[in-house]
């Protein structure tokens, strides 16, 4: 009969301890998932970042490589010319053909 009264008395703190746990529990996820959301606004603002370095260089990589400037430098600093009739020779099997 003592246990009796003994688990009466437990009952209000084992559920007093219950609903703190899952208070305790629901305010973890929310900070989780307030957590995972600074992560991917930050991750997304790298990509951002990634995407416009990718453009800029790819920019800069098309503007080295336009075929007027390449004619240009190879004219100016290789002493390099136009090709003209009859310098380009195009190899068919054994025999040398002028274009």
């Amino acid at each position: 009969m003592s246990k009796a009264p003994a688990v009466q008395n437990l009952r209000p703190f084992v559920s007093v301890m219950l609903i703190i746990a899952t208070l305790l529990t629901v305010v973890f996820f929310k900070m989780e998932v307030r957590r995972l959301g600074y992560s991917l606004l930050k991750a997304s603002r790298i990509e951002k970042q990634d995407m416009d370095l990718y453009r800029l260089q790819n920019i800069a990589f098309l503007r080295l490589t336009r075929p007027d400037r390449i004619e240009s430098l190879a004219q100016s600093r290789l002493a390099l010319s136009k090709a003209t009739h009859g310098q380009v020779l195009q190899v068919v099997g054994q025999v040398f053909v002028a274009q």
